[in-house]
């Protein structure tokens, strides 16, 4: 019988294997909040303090938080909004904790506490609201801060934690050389410097530092992620992930809030923001086009890199949601956050904060393609490299682009429709970074 995409989900470690481990880590995260057996417990962060106010003093948020818990029921563990906000404020004064194979995914721990209630109607209504969207902005930014600073790594990397076997033998998935039999050595080749597995928390300075860890080099990224032969006509994958959809003429609009593989073009480029060479209608070109969307996985490398040789023309920032999802997208009859997480990718990837990089290809039956990588809920903060936010820059087929910080989400590309593309890969299918996924005709 084949793998159904719920299947898929367990198997990659989005959601748990059975759902008596999913509440039982969301339990465990109570637990640990109530007793700060996670770290010592200090007052609520400025941020959190904000989030606190906001809703208090917000009459619809505060009658949509009230009434968001009594929908979600049973189903959510967390009794309340202040409940919840103890909870946020536990979570970002420390790193993510690392769950075994049975406890589910790691590290979504946003999830925990939100999961139940963001798939409710009140739910959806209050995290679409500016304000509050804002303000858990400063909430993930503060976090990020947090997890890229030195106490990070020394409260995660731990031989109980991330640096344990069971982890690196999760994060080791899709290393060529791994060997059950000596678990770190594999792990150790790619990411860590000679040397540097002497040192405390094996010479990674932040949290940050080693989920979004490079290569040691690129002779090393060569060995786990080899180029194909050079071809000019051949599209590569941005990043490991796992194919979600290859979407062909996608329309301006359309009914992105509704569960299949829907695409509103208009909203996912977020009209005329990208207002480049003097096109105040920069989407347009793209209606009819096609959108390819692949999301990672816990044990994928969470760097991307280019799909073809051209030029970065800009980076935009796009403000947008960070924890709200369509109550379309829950099976009454399988209720689960997490795999309605990912069943609404078309719809969180137009809806959420996310950035947008205009790359116009060296070769011109490519054109010019939108790449859009977007940090689901928590994993607010995506990077690229080589100050591309502030000037345009030349890149190779295969060059680094950027990263997640804190984990890895989904990524987009979008494809004018004059360019004919002949795809390589189906949909569920796994594919590293910069293996070869379609090509130009």
């Amino acid at each position: 019988m084949p793998l159904t995409f719920r299947d898929y989900l367990k198997k990659d470690g989005w959601i748990p294997l059975h759902s008596f481990n999913g509440h039982r880590a969301i339990s465990d995260a109570i637990t640990d909040a109530r007793t700060h057996k996670r770290g010592k417990f200090i007052d609520l962060k400025p941020a959190v303090v904000k989030l606190k106010k906001l809703i208090e003093r917000n009459p619809d948020l505060y009658r949509g938080f009230v009434d968001m818990y009594k929908e979600a029921g049973p189903t959510s563990l967390v009794q309340d909004y202040k409940v919840m906000i103890d909870l946020i404020n536990d979570v970002t004064n420390n790193p993510p904790v690392f769950r075994d194979y049975f406890g589910g995914a790691p590290g979504l721990s946003f999830n925990n506490i939100l999961g139940s209630v963001i798939v409710t109607p009140s739910g959806f209504n209050a995290f679409v609201n500016d304000e509050l969207n804002k303000v858990l902005q400063e909430i993930l930014v503060d976090w990020c801060k947090y997890l890229d600073g030195e106490d990070s790594a020394k409260a995660a990397l731990t031989d109980d934690q991330w640096l344990s076997k069971e982890s690196i033998i999760t994060l080791s998935q899709y290393l060529s050389d791994y060997d059950p039999k000596h678990p770190f050595d594999a792990f150790k080749h790619a990411y860590v410097k000679p040397g540097d597995d002497n040192l405390p928390q094996w010479g990674f300075k932040s949290w940050n530092a080693f989920f979004s860890r490079p290569f040691v080099s690129e002779e090393i990224f060569h060995f786990y992620r080899p180029l194909p032969p050079p071809n000019d006509n051949d599209i590569l994958s941005t990043a490991d992930s796992r194919v979600y959809t290859v979407a062909t003429n996608v329309s301006e609009l359309d009914t992105f809030w509704l569960k299949g593989h829907k695409y509103s073009i208009k909203h996912l480029l977020n009209d005329e923001s990208l207002n480049i060479d003097n096109e105040p209608f920069f989407y347009q070109k793209y209606i009819g086009g096609t959108v390819y969307q692949a999301y990672l996985l816990p044990s994928d490398y969470h760097q991307w890199t280019m799909p073809f040789s051209g030029t970065v023309k800009k980076v935009v920032t796009i403000p947008g949601t960070y924890f709200a999802l369509s109550s379309a997208f829950v099976d009454p009859a399988k209720p689960d956050e997490f795999a309605s997480l990912v069943e609404g990718l078309p719809f969180l990837a137009t809806v959420s904060t996310r950035k947008i990089a205009i790359i116009e290809a060296d070769n011109p039956k490519i054109g010019t393609v939108c790449f859009i990588p977007v940090g689901l809920q928590e994993i607010s903060t995506v990077k690229f490299f080589h100050d591309l936010e502030k000037e345009e820059k030349h890149l190779n087929k295969g060059e680094a682009l950027g990263c997640f910080q804190y984990g890895g989400s989904t990524v987009c590309m979008v494809f004018e429709p004059k360019v004919n593309i002949k795809w390589e890969v189906s949909q569920l299918e796994h594919i590293l970074i910069r293996s070869k996924i379609a090509e130009v005709y």
